[in-house]
């Protein structure tokens, strides 16, 4: 009896795009366009505020509310961080410093992370796109690659998945 080995699941739309876009970015957006009005706030002058407008003897609890709120932001910030950043947490994360090589561990094949990549299965190539290394690692610190047009080397739509996932050949090598 043959049995058909399990093919690697790929990533669909990238992973890390595919999460920011339906919840995150949208927030980030907005909070940027709110940044834009704190910067204006802090520039006004300081007896044009809420605090100013409150009836008297509140002024106090206008403060209390906007120092008690922004903590919460900068909470919830630093955690949407933390979520991007902490390998511990099992996301993929950005390195600070681009690598120019890596080794897989399980089976010591060294990438060359500059160069691009193609399926080795003909199945799951696509023609004019070659796959390559853009500073994203999993979870497991594999590199993942990206498809990237083949003439200007700009990213494009399609699966991304770390380079120890699926077989692949150097691009313009043959199996």
């Amino acid at each position: 009896m043959t049995t058909t080995p399990t093919p690697p699941t790929e990533i669909q739309y990238c992973q890390h795009a595919a999460r920011v876009v339906r919840v995150e970015a949208p927030v980030v957006t907005e909070m940027v366009a709110a940044l834009a009005h704190l910067d204006q706030a802090r520039e006004a002058d300081p007896h044009v505020s809420a605090a100013y407008y409150a009836p008297g003897g509140q002024q106090h609890l206008v403060l209390a509310w906007i120092r008690t709120n922004a903590d919460k932001i900068r909470s919830s910030l630093d955690a949407l961080v933390n979520r991007y950043t902490d390998p511990g947490q099992g996301l993929i994360n950005q390195v600070s410093q681009q690598l120019t090589t890596w080794t897989d561990p399980a089976t010591g094949r060294t990438y060359d992370l500059a160069a691009d990549y193609v399926p080795a299965d003909d199945a799951r190539r696509r023609p004019g796109i070659v796959w390559r290394y853009r500073g994203m690692h999993a979870a497991s610190g594999a590199p993942i690659l990206h498809p990237h047009r083949l003439l200007d080397r700009t990213p494009c739509a399609g699966p991304c998945w770390p380079v120890d996932k699926v077989t692949t050949l150097t691009a313009g090598s043959s199996a």
